[in-house]
């Protein structure tokens, strides 16, 4: 596979994982952790164990045959992820999909290129490739700092309309965000240091693909228990357990499918573009797939009518932030081509 083609489907991918926020509009009377419950069991352990067994001849094997300490790591970094999957929908429901969106993917651009950077490719941070990945990132990171003003100057203009969001403090949603890009990072450290795991995949006859899909149904093994367990508290907590069965929310159930679907699957075109990119595919992949992610979840914000009634000041802040993430992502392009 070329690696413009590593690049197209690492595009594609962040298009599906910024669209599958969408689920979390339209599922009233519905809360929260219902439409999350479900989407985890989806995306998180029905999948990603489907995916693993239909492309791992021998999958026992091969995690038997991988080192026990580079399976716990992921593990844990898929655990950490699942962390930041609950706050990223908490702060999500706080801030409106545009603004907290670009919060969280921003912090977790930044921490999710640098760490695989430094670790795996330390030749490379001061050579001009390296450079460029870093521009990129802080050109990532001014887009979200447009994307944040744009936010607070909605949430400023909003105040007297009434809203869907959840209440909560411009601060508050704010910092929910900021935690869970720390620990969502960790998703793409548990691809970053597979190496291990994936060589085992390979000794036992599975392709690099199918290497990878075990990898990630390790990982989201992992994510899928944080999900689970908070949910669960929510659900008998608030005592939604029984609206899965109110009338006329069958279609809900379909929701959560495709949500999961989405995000899925754009997480696998991520792996397999970035693994295609060699051995910096972590570092190159991670912060194109961040950036098209936002921008897709900035364009469905507006679509949606999370900007409708916001100032017009607002509104060319949020319009700054996007052209400055194409930018970004050109430049991720640039260092992918040199």
């Amino acid at each position: 596979m070329s690696e413009w083609m590593g690049f197209s489907l690492v595009v594609v991918g962040g298009i599906m994982q910024g669209t599958y926020f969408l689920g979390l509009k339209y599922v009233n009377p519905w809360k929260w952790e219902n439409i999350w419950a479900l989407y985890a069991l989806f995306a998180l352990l029905v999948l990603p164990v489907g995916l693993a067994v239909a492309t791992v001849p021998h999958l026992a094997e091969m995690l038997d045959r991988a080192p026990e300490s580079a399976v716990a790591m992921i593990f844990l970094y898929g655990t950490g992820w699942g962390i930041g999957g609950v706050l990223a929908g908490l702060g999500v429901a706080r801030m409106g999909m545009a603004m907290g969106v670009s919060v969280l993917l921003g912090v977790t651009a930044a921490i999710g290129t640098f760490v695989p950077l430094v670790a795996n490719t330390p030749q490379l941070v001061f050579t001009p490739k390296g450079l460029v990945v870093i521009l990129s990132v802080i050109t990532l990171l001014v887009g979200v700092g447009f994307a944040a003003i744009a936010g607070k100057k909605r949430d400023e203009s909003l105040s007297d309309q009434p809203t869907s969001l959840e209440k909560g403090t411009f601060r508050a949603g704010l910092a929910i965000c900021v935690f869970s890009g720390i620990f969502s990072a960790m998703l793409n450290l548990a691809f970053a240091f597979s190496q291990p795991v994936v060589k085992a995949g390979l000794e036992t006859g599975a392709s690099n693909f199918g290497a990878l899909n075990a990898v990630w149904m390790v990982a989201l093994g992992g994510g899928f228990i944080a999900n689970a367990l908070y949910t669960g508290l929510l659900l008998t907590r608030n005592k939604t357990w029984s609206n899965y069965t109110l009338p006329k929310t069958g279609r809900f159930w379909l929701f959560g499918l495709i949500m999961g679907v989405l995000w899925t699957g754009g997480l696998v075109l991520y792996g397999r573009g970035a693994a295609s990119m060699g051995q910096v595919g972590a570092v190159i992949g991670w912060p194109l797939f961040l950036a098209v992610m936002i921008l897709a979840s900035t364009i469905w914000g507006f679509v949606t009518g999370e900007w409708k009634g916001s100032s017009s000041q607002a509104k060319q802040y949020m319009v700054a932030g996007m052209v400055v993430l194409l930018v970004a992502s050109a430049l991720v392009g640039v260092a992918n081509h040199m």
